[in-house]
């Protein structure tokens, strides 16, 4: 008498199969972490960017001096400090998303605002600027750090422009590094 063999899986093929899940995570996950962080690092890129083109349109638009018609050096704006403020936007969250709140209130000031710059969405990163001197000797900085995994390591990008070597008072061209700096990238 023939008996029918029993279906089914043995333990040897579900080992086989856990184990190879197994490895396939080990693979995906750090490499999907990885392109977490990168996602998270292009607003640095495209924020920058922004402010890039805010700082160029702010020195080459002539001004003249409140009441008077005597014409303003070619200059950047002033330096704002850290916005928002904090020790990293992990640190200033209210709702628990490791992002800084959107509060347009924080951007309400001169600098920002001669910029056209300001976050009005939920945001990673936090932002400074710094603009110095005139016409040949004007230079700004703007720095975006964010610590995109709440370690306490942050990732740093900068970006620095510079005054028109040949700037007079009615013609002022800025010049920029075609790059950023990037430290701890994807931290």
């Amino acid at each position: 008498m023939q008996t029918a063999r029993e279906s089914g899986f043995t333990l040897i093929e579900l080992m086989i199969v856990v184990a190879i899940i197994a490895i396939l995570a080990v693979i995906a996950v750090p490499q999907f972490t990885k392109y977490m962080r990168s996602a998270k690092a292009a607003e640095a890129n495209q924020s920058l960017d922004m402010i890039r083109k805010g700082s160029t349109a702010y020195y080459a638009t002539p001004r003249i001096q409140k009441g008077t018609l005597q014409l303003v050096h070619c200059q950047f704006p002033a330096a704002v400090g850290t916005t928002p403020a904090g020790s990293g936007c992990c640190n200033v969250d209210t709702n628990g998303d490791d992002r800084c709140d959107s509060t347009l209130s924080v951007w309400a000031n001169a600098t920002w605002s001669a910029l056209k710059f300001s976050m009005i969405d939920e945001h990673y990163f936090q932002y400074s600027y710094s603009g110095t001197g005139t016409l040949t000797s004007a230079k700004y900085v703007a720095t975006a750090n964010a610590d995109l995994d709440c370690n306490g390591v942050f990732s740093t990008f900068e970006l620095v422009g510079t005054g028109d070597p040949n700037a007079t008072y009615a013609e002022c061209n800025p010049v920029g590094a075609s790059g950023f700096f990037r430290d701890k990238e994807t931290e």
